[in-house]
């Protein structure tokens, strides 16, 4: 789906090489030689360099062919005669190839190599090597013995052995009579082309003895390979073969129509034969087909054809499996001379008799116009149009078409509008209908007629001036490019050498050109916009106030800036350019930041972008085979879905997400509360209750909260509608939604089915078991089947299992025995049983023991009672079930005691055994777990004997002091009445002084006294000895942190080559492993080394300032310890008279106390110098780390001996 685009246009005019027959380009210095009759002419950069006089060596003979040979200097010129002229430096040299018998049919081509020249008359063919040597003559007429089988594409073996439709059922020999219509022909000349690869010659000639014209294939070694099979065809002298292909493209002969075109295998059958598209309102003169020859890459095929008013040269392309007539020039000139480039496959080069000469760049470009967001294919004289982005016409139809009545020389398109320049040289404009979608044949209007100005050169392009309401048309004319506005008051806009693109800039509806070489001209104010690289071609788009801008070459431009060197195709759609690239990839260019999103595609090789629209999400490909393939890329279809939401078009979001597999509880993350705000409105829309039960399965998933809430309130509304159809319609969202909710309301479910089955007039049973059905798909079988047996409804179960497909062999069998129970209560406890709900099965238990007589049978339900509780663990769940005043109340106490006695909970057992009354196990849970606050609390509240208690506070005493607990050990003898001095013993052991002075009784303090003078003098030598000791590290820790300064002072300055001294380079040679990778096992190895190191006060350690300050903070610790026991002991101290060693031990904890607060700044300074990091200074300084400068490393540890101890320490006494 693809049209013509013409891109750069060099044309010059010279009067001097006016009237020539034939021209050559040397395909790398670009000169240009052209043959006159009496001179051959050179020119370089569009002026004549040289003329050579060759009219006596011509002689007034037809020059054939006309080459330069690009391994020498040389041009070669054959002439109709057999002759050739080679023209070198000025000097003209004359050869004779072959004697030909009728000069005036005569052909010739060379190989594209320039190895090997055919010349053919209409008799004989002569190959000639690149010495112009002939090596084989061979007569085009021959004898069907005389052809050569070769394998061919189609069928195997020569034409008599390979089925020919009607031909291959005749017998050996037969032939097919059919009397042959006289055609006449347009030309009897013979016609030579070699294939691309110079394997294969192909000679079309006029034979007179048959008066057909015959098509020959041979090798390039002359051999015949076949001839082209004209039983029902009549051959014109016109024919190609297409590059890359064993394809050849010939005219063939219509009486009383226009020529055709057919395409040939190379075993001579048709491939395809194409009706070539003329237009609809030909004229009554016939159009001649002169000569066709494609491009190299096989893309564009370009045909000469001629009619009473000239001649024109057109392009045709295949698109939409059909070929068509892309691009048409018309010239007043009957003489035109023309080829393809032997150097870039998209330039033709054209020389008229008038002596102006074009090199055109012609490109397949996109047909897809953004203005009117629709395709516009050229067909000949039509326009097909496709509104691709609404729905997809599969190729060769279209949605509609214009009908332009003549050939399109060029169309624009503009606002509600498309306009044609058509063959007679008018402009038409077709009107948009007012559905804004399709543009009428019959609304056309004719707005202008061009005049001699305009149709006097090459059409390059036309636009509309929208402001101006006018027409500006691009020509390429007498060495000129002009930019006109045409119209009764003819305007020159714009004039240059090298314009390559016109168009117009849809923001501001200013006309836009843009020259070869870059620069892009604003024509309506006269401004350079920006420049690009140089261009042959370039497709224009336009998107937010820039220029995206495809070059030829592949380069992708936003504005000025190139963003890619490898884009394929491309589209634009609002902020975003569309691009395929050479790797196959859809890629996403935001056209601000020039960036490539995320989102990237894979497409199929050879894919190419075809039609987008800002309105839908749908991107249309086409494929390298021609069909179309419609994406929905994800970042358009989120926009899509983003729009319904905010336009609160709930359903059709819904349907949309559905389709394309979006996630539905998007809708709650982007709308939140509005969802369900407006739920009436959307519950209200639709009747589809799939597409909402999508929905709350969707949202349940990811917003647990929110989407139980919506659950909840779809179920409420819905159960409050009173339209009994509409419920109906809708319950299966009903029940969705109950079960989606957290948690789960399967019983609500069944309650619903249960009262909604009651007001359905028809078909009962079918809802209920459709319900039903519904409900197991969101609940296993067995936990639906339970949920309905809770119901205690025996034939809902029923209908419940069998509609969820449960086994009958299981469920049967348990219905009918709970059927036999007659009692209703023992009906509940036996269907709890099956429930294996085993809270309700005991509740019922408990009701049912509660109803038994006063005979013996009631304890038959307390024996169930216990053995479900022991069974399943329910002790505490079964204490919820019972009061106080119920008669099952201590039993239950009991039976949860017992349980906690088990699992050796004391406390909690002596607390259900006391509720339960059992004091004998109270006292005992009690002792065991050694509480005597508890256990008197407990003895105070059953008013337990004295007597009792004593012998249990006795023995729990034994137990707390084998514990080593004496504090406890202290209550315990005082409620087994022991002596004060025992408990005094017993709490001065465990530093308890204040507990103790409390537990004297008076005049008796020497025990006491004997106590706290002991340990006072313990406290006192361990404060001289701590002070002295502190003093002795802190000495020491300075001296170690002057050597390690010193030493880094050394190496700054260059007197050392290393940090480490003489003893840390010993240790660590001993240290190292024989392997250069440490491993794990070896890393903690070491760890462990510099632990124990650490440990180490050795004097001259690597770590020894770790170990002094490890010391240092011990001292912190243990001075924060013993001043919290000195709290108590100093004023035990006074009260027994010991005034002087109170003071004494006073003085010496304040002093330490004072001694330590004042050296931690210094100890543990707040700003870290080198000295002040523990550890040799070897391992501070990582050999990995990036180098710094000393005194600091640029990354160490803090080990736990850099953080300092507390030191809030206990004001002892005021």
């Amino acid at each position: 789906m693809k049209n013509l685009q013409i891109g750069s246009v060099k044309t010059f005019e010279n009067e001097q090489i006016a009237g020539a027959d034939q021209f050559a380009v040397h395909p790398i210095l670009q000169t240009i030689a052209v043959s006159t009759q009496n001179q051959l002419i050179l020119l370089e950069d569009n002026n004549v360099a040289s003329k050579i006089s060759w009219n006596n060596e011509r002689r007034g003979v037809e020059v054939i062919s006309l080459a330069f040979r690009t391994d020498g200097n040389q041009i070669v010129a054959i002439l109709a005669d057999g002759r050739a002229l080679i023209v070198e430096d000025g000097e003209i040299m004359e050869l004779e190839i072959a004697e030909v018998s009728d000069p005036t049919v005569t052909s010739a081509e060379w190989t594209s190599d320039e190895q090997i020249l055919a010349l053919a008359d209409n008799k004989t063919l002569y190959l000639a090597d690149s010495s112009l040597v002939p090596f084989v003559e061979r007569p085009l007429l021959f004898s069907e013995h005389e052809r050569k089988s070769v394998p061919v594409n189609v069928g195997w073996g020569s034409e008599s052995t390979q089925f020919r439709g009607s031909a291959g059922k005749l017998k050996p020999g037969e032939k097919i009579e059919k009397e042959r219509e006289k055609i006449e022909q347009n030309s009897k000349k013979t016609s030579v082309h070699w294939r691309w690869d110079g394997e294969i010659v192909a000679v079309s000639f006029y034979s007179e003895e048959s008066a057909l014209r015959n098509l020959t294939i041979f090798d390039r070694n002359g051999e015949i390979l076949n001839n082209m099979n004209i039983r029902n065809i009549y051959l014109s002298h016109c024919f190609a073969h297409k590059p890359n292909a064993n394809l050849m493209c010939s005219a063939i002969l219509e009486n009383g129509s226009d020529d055709r075109i057919v395409f040939y295998e190379r075993n001579g059958e048709t491939r395809n034969s194409y009706v070539v598209k003329w237009p609809s309102n030909q004229s009554e003169s016939r159009r001649i087909i002169e000569r066709i020859e494609w491009n190299s890459t096989g893309t564009i095929l370009a045909m000469q054809t001629s009619l009473d008013d000239g001649s024109r040269l057109e392009f045709w392309h295949l698109s939409n499996y059909e070929f068509t007539r892309k691009c048409f020039w018309r010239f007043a000139e009957t003489t035109i001379n023309w080829k393809w480039s032997a150097v870039e496959s998209q330039n033709i080069e054209i020389l008229l008799g008038s002596g102006q000469f074009f090199s055109i760049h012609i490109a397949p470009v996109a047909s897809f116009s953004g203005v009117i967001s629709q395709n516009v294919v050229v067909a000949t004289d039509e326009l097909r149009m496709y509104s691709l982005c609404r729905r997809v016409v599969p190729p060769p139809m279209c949605d509609y078409s214009i009908q332009c009545l003549s050939d399109v020389v060029a169309y624009a398109t503009s606002p509600r509008h498309v306009h044609v320049i058509t063959a007679d040289w008018k402009i038409i404009s077709f009107s948009q209908d007012t559905d804004g979608y399709k543009f009428n044949s019959d609304r056309a209007s004719i707005d202008e007629v061009l005049h001699s100005e305009v149709t006097d050169g090459v059409i390059c392009g036309f636009v509309y001036d929208e402001p101006t309401e006018s027409f500006i048309i691009w020509v390429a004319s007498h060495g000129k490019h002009i930019v006109c506005r045409v119209g009764a008051n003819f305007e020159k806009l714009f004039e240059a050498d090298n314009i390559g693109w016109i168009g117009v800039n849809p923001q501001n509806q200013h006309i836009e050109i843009a020259l070869n070489d870059g620069k892009f001209v604003d024509l309506t104010t006269k401004e350079t916009l920006f420049k690009i690289e140089q261009f042959d071609s370039i497709e224009v788009h336009f998107a937010e106030n820039h220029h995206v801008i495809l070059a030829n070459n592949s380069m992708l431009f936003i504005d000025s800036s190139r963003v890619s060197q490898d884009a394929v195709s491309i589209l634009t759609r609002g902020p975003d350019i569309l691009l395929i690239d050479f790797d196959n990839k859809l890629r996403f260019v935001d056209v601000h930041s020039a960036k490539t999103q995320e989102d990237v595609r894979d497409v199929e090789a050879g894919c190419e972008l075809v039609a987008c629209d800002a309105h839908s999400a749908n991107v249309i490909l086409q494929a390298a085979r021609g069909n179309l393939e419609t994406i929905q890329p994800r970042r358009y279809v989120m926009a899509q879905t983003r729009e319904f939401l905010d336009r609160k078009e709930y359903i059709s979001a819904f349907k949309w997400m559905k389709k394309h597999r979006v996630d539905m509880s998007f809708a709650m993350k982007y709308k939140g509360e509005d969802l369900q705000n407006d739920m009436e409105h959307w519950l209200k829309s639709t009747n589809d209750s799939q597409l909402l039960e999508q929905l709350l399965v969707s949202c349940t998933e990811i917003f647990e909260e929110t989407g139980s809430a919506l659950c909840l309130a779809v179920a409420r509304f819905i159960g409050d509608t009173e339209d009994v159809e509409r419920k109906t319609k809708m319950f299966p969202l009903l029940l969705a939604a109950l079960l989606r909710s957290k948690p789960s309301r399967i019983n609500e479910c069944l309650k619903e089915v249960q009262e909604h089955s009651e007001k359905v007039t028809e078909r009962k049973d079918v809802f209920t078991r459709h319900s039903l059905h519904h409900i197991s798909f969101f609940v296993p079988a067995k936990e639906l089947f339970n949920c309905a047996l809770s119901t205690y409804d025996l034939k809902l179960a029923q209908q419940v299992a069998e509609a969820s497909n449960y086994d009958p062999k299981e469920y049967l069998p348990v219905l009918n025995k709970l059927n036999r129970v007659a009692c209703p209560l023992e009906r509940q406890y036996r269907i709890n049983v099956v429930r294996e709900a085993w809270t309700d099965a005991i509740s019922s238990l408990l009701v049912l023991d509660s109803k038994a007589g006063a005979s013996g049978a009631e304890d038959v339900w307390w024996n169930d009672i216990k053995e479900i509780v022991q069974r399943e663990a329910l002790h505490q769940k079964t204490l919820t079930l019972v009061k106080p005043d119920d008669k099952r109340y201590k039993e239950c106490c009991d039976l949860y005691a017992v349980e906690l006695e088990r699992k050796v909970h004391w406390k909690e057992a002596a607390l259900f055994y006391e509720l339960s009354g059992n004091v004998e196990k109270t006292l005992k849970c009690w002792e065991m777990s050694r509480d005597v606050d508890g256990l008197a609390a407990s003895a105070r509240r059953l008013q337990v004997d004295p007597g009792k208690l004593k012998i249990h506070a006795i023995k729990m005493s034994g137990a707390l002091r084998e514990a080593r607990q004496p504090k406890e050990l202290a209550k315990a003898l005082k409620l087994a009445g022991s002596a004060s001095s025992q408990i005094v013993q017993v709490l001065c052991d465990a530093f308890e002084w204040t507990e103790a002075s409390r537990e004297i009784e008076a005049g008796k303090y020497e025990g006491l006294r004997t106590a706290a003078v002991s340990r006072n003098e313990q406290i006192t030598m361990d404060l001289e000895r701590r002070s002295a000791e502190f003093d002795k590290y802190k000495k020491r820790l300075t001296v170690v942190r002057e050597n390690k300064l010193k030493r880094v002072e050394q190496f700054a300055a260059g007197e050392v080559d290393d940090l480490r001294d003489d003893i840390s380079v010993i240790s660590s040679i001993s240290s190292r492993s024989g392997s250069s990778k440490v491993s794990m096992a070896s890393t903690v190895r070491r760890r462990k080394q510099i632990e124990k190191k650490k440990s180490s006060l050795k004097e001259g350690g690597e770590y020894e300032d770790s170990a002094l300050l490890n010391a240092l903070a011990e001292n912190y610790r243990w001075l924060e310890t013993i001043g919290s026991e000195l709290c108590q002991l100093i004023p035990v101290l006074m009260t027994v008279g010991c005034f002087a060693q109170a003071l004494q031990t006073r003085s010496l904890y304040d002093e330490l106390s004072s001694k330590l607060q004042k050296s931690k700044a210094w100890i543990w300074p707040e700003t870290l110098s080198i000295q002040h990091l523990p550890g040799p200074l070897y391992a501070l300084f990582d050999a990995n780390q990036e180098p710094s400068p000393i005194p600091m490393p640029p990354v160490f540890r803090l080990e736990p001996e850099l953080f300092p101890p507390p030191s809030s320490f206990s004001v002892v006494f005021p």
